[in-house]
This record gives structure tokens, C-alpha cells and sequence, in this order.
């Protein structure tokens, strides 16, 4: 895939309020560009992974980026034993750490 590499870090709720998944749209965007982009959901985020009302993770995934779930959200949120949609990955910390070192394009939190 060519372009850019971002890393987008969402960490809030994305349904529920108005604009709230603005941030979603804007990782769509940018992978719809050409770029790579892995969404890397966290905290109240990884609610999305268990959702199937978010369509943008499937979008994501079919333009080639990648969509993780923290391990440790999930966990503390009791969500580490519910289905995960189909196109989010559990990964920890680090894998998180090695995608910012590893990008060449945006990083940014939500």
C-alpha cells in the first residue's frame, strides 16, 4: 500500500453523541487516500470492538489498515471474553509503541 503510515488512538465512546465519530471518519479518509492507517482503540474506545454498529472498522480493514483493540481495556472493562468483531485484533501496549516508531505520517489521540 503506498502513502503515509498514521496511527490514529481513540479512546473514547464513538456512538451515543453528536460528532463523536468524526475521528473514525478521518481514519477512513485518510486509508481511502491510499495511506495505512491502524486504529489503535483503548480505554472507552474498545467498546467499538464489540459492536457491530460501527461500520468503519470494516471499511478500514477493507482498504488494507488495521484496527487493534488494547488488551488491557478490554480486560478492565470485562470485554476480554466477549465477541470482538471480526476486523479488530487484540494487541497490548507495545504493539502500540512499535506502530508510533514505526510511522511516517500522523499520530494522534482522540
Amino acid at each position: 500500500m503506498a502513502g503515509r503510515s498514521h496511527v490514529l488512538v481513540e479512546s473514547k465512546a464513538v456512538w451515543g453523541k453528536p460528532g463523536a465519530d468524526g475521528f473514525l471518519r478521518e481514519a477512513v479518509s485518510l486509508a481511502e487516500s491510499g495511506d495505512r492507517v491502524i486504529l489503535y482503540l483503548v480505554e472507552d474506545g474498545v467498546f467499538a470492538a464489540v459492536s457491530d454498529g460501527v461500520p468503519e472498522l470494516a471499511r478500514l480493514v477493507e482498504l488494507g489498515s488495521e484496527v487493534w483493540a488494547d488488551d488491557h481495556s478490554l480486560t478492565h472493562r470485562a470485554l476480554a471474553a466477549t465477541r470482538l468483531s471480526p476486523y479488530v485484533r487484540v494487541k497490548g501496549a507495545e504493539a502500540l509503541d512499535g506502530a508510533v516508531r514505526g510511522s511516517n505520517g500522523r499520530v494522534a489521540m482522540h
